[in-house]
């Protein structure tokens, strides 16, 4: 069908009588962008990744969208990465240990007693020069950190107390699939059983393993105190969490709306870090509400059980992947 020239000027005019009107045009279809975590909506990472949904749909005036997917019901954290590189889900939040073994640089993050504090844990995940030397790697893989949170600081867990560090010979302690943490719990004296993290659970309840190695507000948030009611305070890992956006993804967003993305994992960061130090503050009382016996062994028999996992870190990637060792050490000494 041909339109006249009088049907074409009067639909002009009414377009713009509806414009003058003030009526507003559409909006246009927003992207929507999966993230998917393994953790319950209680767990901190929930809250971050929340707290990234916000300010994201916020910051973009809708125009971006965060559809959350927790509880692992996207797969493990192994499997949320292989997704991530091929693009099937947008973004993740997984541990440095998981994503040391796409990317090496990342496993200086899961050496023992490396982090005194969650100060010095903040200062290296902020430092621009980590990230640039630790970064590009990892991007080039498909996999691109937008975000560092913490994941807690890492103790045991189990079926019996542990009050020295001869308490851990022969026990069966599930770790995660990750190099430096079965090796560490070697040294220790400990049998190492990596096993995904959804598995955890039945493996207590079932006497699998005698006990593992985990943040223990992640241990409360899983209710792991119902099969596992001892903690030893070791603190010997203060886990590194990243938000990671795929590629493929941010390849596929304008300028501006990178700007977004950057800006709402900024806020994730503030939001998730925050909730950790608050929830840890509180943790050895909640860890009393729930009937869990607690110890504080004396650390330094641990710390040099584990000098050897250091030399095989240095031995295998180099002089300089090792320096980052040094230098993160610096970073304590310099607060």
């Amino acid at each position: 069908m041909t339109l006249s020239r009088a049907s074409v000027a009067l639909m002009a005019g009414a377009f713009f009588a509806i414009s003058a009107s003030g009526m507003a045009m559409p909006p246009a279809v927003a992207k929507t962008l999966k993230l998917a975590h393994v953790q319950p909506e209680s767990h901190a990472f929930h809250k971050g990744a929340e707290a990234f949904k916000e300010a994201l749909e916020e910051v973009s005036g809708g125009e971006l969208e965060v559809d959350i997917f927790s509880n692992g019901v996207m797969g493990n954290e192994r499997d949320l990465l292989e997704a991530l590189q091929i693009g099937t889900v947008d973004v993740i939040s997984v541990t440095s240990a998981l994503t040391g073994t796409f990317n090496d640089d990342y496993q200086v993050f899961s050496l023992p007693f490396l982090f005194s504090s969650y100060e010095h844990a903040f200062a290296a995940m902020d430092s621009e020069d980590i990230r640039q030397k630790i970064e590009p790697d990892l991007i080039n893989s498909g996999i691109r950190p937008i975000a560092y949170w913490i994941g807690g600081a890492r103790s045991y867990y189990g079926l019996q107390p542990v009050e020295t560090i001869e308490d851990l010979s022969g026990l069966k302690l599930r770790t995660m699939e990750a190099p430096y943490y079965v090796r560490a719990w070697e040294d220790l004296g400990a049998i190492p059983t990596p096993l995904p993290f959804g598995e955890v659970y039945m493996a207590l309840q079932t006497n699998m393993v005698d006990g593992a190695e985990g943040g223990i507000n992640t241990y409360v948030s899983k209710k792991f105190y119902e099969v596992a009611p001892n903690v030893a305070m070791l603190n010997y890992v203060y886990s590194v969490q990243l938000l990671h956006i795929s590629e493929t993804t941010w390849s596929g967003l304008s300028e501006e709306e990178k700007g977004w993305v950057a800006e709402a994992a900024k806020q994730s960061a503030k939001t998730e870090r925050q909730f950790v130090l608050e929830e840890d503050a509180s943790l050895e009382e909640t860890l009393a509400s729930h009937n869990v016996k607690v110890t504080h062994p004396e650390i330094g028999p641990f710390q040099d059980r584990v000098d050897e996992v250091y030399e095989m870190f240095r031995q295998e990637f180099g002089e300089e992947t090792a320096e980052l060792v040094d230098q993160i050490r610096n970073l304590n000494a310099s607060q």
